[in-house]
């Protein structure tokens, strides 16, 4: 039978913003937040938090986390990719839980507050879906409509500084409307299988699909002024 284990990686220190997953946001501990969200969706397994803090552990068993695993030092750099922290988590919780394949390894990254209940729960039925189907995925992450497109007003340097648009057609672009669609990933909601994580190094190695959210609700916070903003716009927050 399948379970779904919710997962949430948060890392001690922050360049952007100092103590960022444990800044209070509305009288709580801004990663309190993601375990109440995933308290809230039902046929849950396990809440698995992953840091290098053991004040973040902390605080996460007291708001109700159920697993707790204290990452080595070499996963804590601000450099690291979020999926080597995965697959840490996932060796682990299959050594300590069976996770398997059949299971759901469900990350809610913190830093995204404003991510919506409604899109977890649709983001697990399509999951569930597509297995039923027998669609041939590795996951599902959340996407949204970029404020840039790299056909259009996405610059890069040439060598002697001159600028140059970053995707070329044959033909320049000069509405946006007439740029190929693209997509923002938004770090929010992974919905992974197990196998993909332990296999692969780089999300989008796989067969990753996507599931559009509001680009509201999408805000991540990486600096000052995004928390302040998140501050504002969370007070008018449903859920």
């Amino acid at each position: 039978m399948s379970r779904i284990f919710v997962h949430i990686g948060a890392r001690q220190g922050s360049k952007g913003v100092k103590n960022k997953n444990i800044k209070i946001l509305n009288k709580k501990p801004l990663i309190a937040w993601s375990i109440i969200q995933a308290k809230k969706i039902k046929n849950i397994y396990k809440i698995v938090i992953n840091s290098d803090s053991n004040k973040i552990l902390n605080i996460s068993k007291n708001h109700g986390a159920d697993i707790l695993i204290k990452r080595p030092k070499k996963l804590s750099n601000a450099k690291l990719s979020k999926f080597l922290v995965w697959k840490h988590s996932v060796n682990f919780l299959k050594k300590k839980y069976n996770l398997s394949n059949s299971d759901l390894f469900l990350d809610l990254d913190c830093t995204c507050p404003l991510r919506e209940i409604k899109d977890i729960k649709k983001i697990i039925s399509s999951f569930y879906q597509k297995k039923k189907k027998k669609i041939k995925f590795d996951g599902i992450i959340s996407i949204t409509e970029p404020k840039k497109n790299p056909y259009f007003n996405l610059l890069e340097k040439k060598p002697n500084n001159f600028l140059k648009i970053c995707k070329k057609t044959k033909k320049p672009i000069v509405a946006r409307q007439d740029a190929p669609k693209v997509y923002e990933h938004v770090a929010s909601i992974y919905a992974l299988k197990p196998e993909f994580i332990l296999k692969k190094n780089y999300l989008l190695s796989g067969r990753i699909l996507g599931y559009f959210v509001n680009s509201l609700t999408s805000w991540d916070i990486d600096t000052l002024y995004d928390f302040k903003i998140i501050k504002i716009l969370f007070k008018n927050k449903k859920n």
